[in-house]
C-alpha cells in the first residue's frame, strides 16, 4: 500500500511513521528498506477482503499513474469500504491482480464498477507462461491490423479457463517473458487482451506504453472507440465470412446429396450408406 491516513491526510511511508489504513482503518507498519520502494504493510490482516497484499508487480504498475489516482476509496451499497488500485479521471478503475481470486469476488468487483479493467499478472505461475506460449503457437491467425489470434481450445490454457466468462476487460502481462507470435509481437512489450465467444478465445496484443498514455489522457474516456471497436469491427467481419463459408459448404452437401439421390432413384425415406464419411443415411435402391 502506498498511501496511509495521518490527521485525515494521506501520506507515504518515512521511517518511523505511522498511519491507519483509509479502508480498514488498522495500524499500518512502514516498509522502508534500502532497496525496494517504501510501502505500508498492515500490521494485522486488512478487513477488506477485496485487498491483496502488495507485490512489487502492483506497486510497479500503479506508480505508471497519478498519485491522485490511486488507492481510491469506494463504499459499496452496505457502506463497505474497497480500495481501488487505479481510478482514472474519465471513471475507469483498473486493478493489478497478483494472486488467484475467486470467480464469486471477481464477479462482485464486476458489478461494483461500472467500468472496470483487469491487468493480470502472467508471471506468477511459470506454467501459465508455457502453455501461453503454447497457444501462440497453435493459434490461428486471423487479423495483423488489430493484429488477432483465435483459439479453439481455450479450456486446454488454465489462465484462459479463469478468466474468460469475465465481463470486464482482461489484460495478461508477461513481464520480460518470452512469450511471442512470429516477429514482432512480443509479451516484452504487449499486453494480451482476450475477448471470449462461446467455445473460442479472440486474442488481441496491445502496447503496454500505448495502453498507459492512453489511459493517462483525456482519451481513455473513448477506449471503446479507439481501441475496442476496430477489434470487434474485425471480429464481426471474420465471423461473416466464417458463416458464409459454412452455408456455401452446406450447399454444396446438399447439392451433392440431391445428386447421389436422383442418380441411384434413392426415395427420401429408404436409407443408404454413405461411403465418405462412413455412416448410413439411405439405403440404395435396387
Amino acid at each position: 500500500m502506498r498511501f496511509a491516513l495521518s490527521n485525515n491526510e494521506r501520506i507515504e511511508p518515512t521511517k518511523g511513521a505511522k498511519g491507519v489504513c483509509p479502508s480498514c482503518g488498522s495500524e499500518l507498519v512502514a516498509k522502508c528498506g534500502e532497496i525496494k520502494r517504501h510501502y505500508w504493510s498492515h500490521k494485522k490482516k486488512c478487513d477488506d477482503h477485496w485487498w491483496e497484499n502488495e507485490t512489487e508487480w502492483h506497486r510497479n504498475w500503479k506508480n505508471k499513474f497519478p498519485k491522485d489516482w490511486q488507492e481510491v476509496i469506494h463504499k459499496d451499497e452496505s457502506g463497505e469500504k474497497h480500495i481501488a488500485d487505479v481510478i482514472t479521471s474519465s471513471g475507469w478503475t483498473i486493478e493489478f491482480q497478483h494472486s488467484v481470486i475467486a470467480r464469486e469476488e471477481r464477479n462482485s468487483r464486476d458489478h461494483f464498477y461500472n467500468k472496470l479493467i483487469w491487468v493480470v499478472d502472467g508471471t506468477r505461475r511459470p506454467t501459465d507462461i508455457k502453455q501461453f506460449q503454447n497457444l501462440m503457437n497453435e493459434a490461428e491467425f486471423v487479423s495483423n491490423e488489430p493484429f488477432i489470434l483465435i483459439n479453439n481450445l481455450p479450456e486446454d490454457y488454465r489462465l484462459i479457463q479463469e478468466w474468460s466468462d469475465c465481463s470486464s476487460l482482461v489484460l495478461f502481462d508477461f513481464g520480460k517473458s518470452e512469450v511471442s507470435y512470429r516477429d514482432g509481437y512480443s509479451s516484452n512489450k504487449d499486453l494480451w487482451l482476450i475477448f471470449p465467444s462461446s467455445n473460442k478465445t479472440f486474442i488481441t496484443s496491445i502496447s503496454k506504453d500505448f495502453f498507459i498514455e492512453m489511459m493517462n489522457s483525456p482519451l481513455s474516456d473513448e477506449l471503446n472507440k479507439v481501441l475496442l471497436d476496430p477489434i470487434q469491427k474485425e471480429l464481426d467481419e471474420y465471423t461473416a465470412e466464417q458463416e458464409d463459408a459454412e452455408r456455401v459448404q452446406m450447399k454444396k452437401l446438399k447439392e451433392e446429396d440431391l445428386r447421389i439421390r436422383k442418380e441411384y432413384g434413392i426415395k427420401d425415406e429408404e436409407d443408404w450408406f454413405d461411403g465418405r464419411w462412413g455412416i448410413r443415411k439411405h439405403k440404395r435402391s435396387k
